[in-house]
């Protein structure tokens, strides 16, 4: 199994990654011929203007060891969703990615 150090190198795989603001969640997608099935997700939830928590995040395990949650947590925690937010984490993935990643966190 191949080892993802960015979203190109997925993105040659046939695995993107994007922003599903109506469903509060961010996506890992592979292409396949029924138009692609979701394989991965971050989902969080907006607590007033000033903070948001992301609460839950899964990729199919078949695919874990890849690289690909890590980008997806990339995206997600530097994403448009956050804008000016204060970034939480409830979710021990998403916990444990901004304690290895420090200079990404907010105020």
């Amino acid at each position: 199994m191949a080892r993802y150090e960015n979203e190109a190198a997925a993105a040659a795989d046939g695995f993107t990654i994007s922003h599903e603001p109506e469903r509060s969640r961010y996506v890992i997608t592979a292409s396949g011929p029924d138009g692609g099935r979701v394989v991965g997700e971050a989902h969080y939830s907006l607590r007033g203007d000033d903070v948001i928590d992301f609460d839950h995040t899964v990729v199919a395990p078949e695919l874990r060891g890849t690289g690909l949650s890590g980008l997806l947590a990339q995206r997600a925690v530097t994403g448009e969703a956050v804008g000016e937010r204060r970034v939480e984490a409830s979710c021990w993935f998403i916990d444990g990615y901004l304690q290895r990643h420090p200079e990404l966190l907010r105020g």
